[in-house]
């Protein structure tokens, strides 16, 4: 398939790299198709690109590299359309607001990615945590007081939707079983 990418031109990729969001992201829920492309030479920032909108790409990371304990849980709606047998099978990764100053970065913690590796399909989940910002900073701000520990110490990276090993899942994470908890630490 020939992808069409307003910064980058067009892009032949496998038809099998397409990673398919049944209900779109926020704020565009017309777009559902979407290919990840590499965005720095290490591997560790992805843009994901649409192939509905050449305009339409996010830089993303997965969510271990940003915060090592992050977790959510997924619900049985969303694994249902994940079609998401076994928890290990996730990828969470981050939406990423790059400046014009990278050490301005931010990630938005509240609104993860959630990605099957198997079946190619993701959605964006909304998250309610108050520990959580959308407005997570990267980099630590050289003028902050260092005297709170900093819980946003990157950790491993979690399973890449083309290789590796898979992030360690703890289960079923609430009474009924029915929500399994996505660690993005390993």
């Amino acid at each position: 398939m020939i992808v069409k990418i307003s910064r980058f031109g067009e892009k032949e990729v496998p038809d099998e790299a397409l990673i398919t969001f049944p209900e779109g992201v926020i704020g565009f829920r017309d777009c559902t198709g979407y290919v990840m492309f590499e965005c720095s030479d290490d591997g560790l920032f992805k843009w994901l690109q649409s192939v509905d909108r050449p305009d339409l790409a996010f830089v993303i990371c997965e969510a271990s590299a940003i915060v090592s304990n992050y977790q959510i849980l997924i619900g049985e709606k969303e694994r249902q359309i994940l079609k998401l047998e076994k928890a290990e099978d996730a990828v969470v990764c981050l939406i990423l607001v790059i400046p014009q100053d990278p050490m301005d970065a931010t990630a938005n913690l509240l609104g993860p990615l959630v990605m099957n590796t198997e079946t190619r399909l993701g959605m964006q989940m909304v998250i309610v945590n108050p520990q959580y910002s959308t407005r997570h900073r990267l980099f630590k701000d050289p003028n902050a007081d260092d005297s709170a520990a900093d819980p946003s110490e990157g950790g491993q990276p979690l399973r890449r939707l083309n290789d590796g090993p898979a992030a360690e899942s703890t289960g079923p994470a609430s009474g009924n079983g029915e929500e399994e908890k996505a660690n993005a630490g390993a």
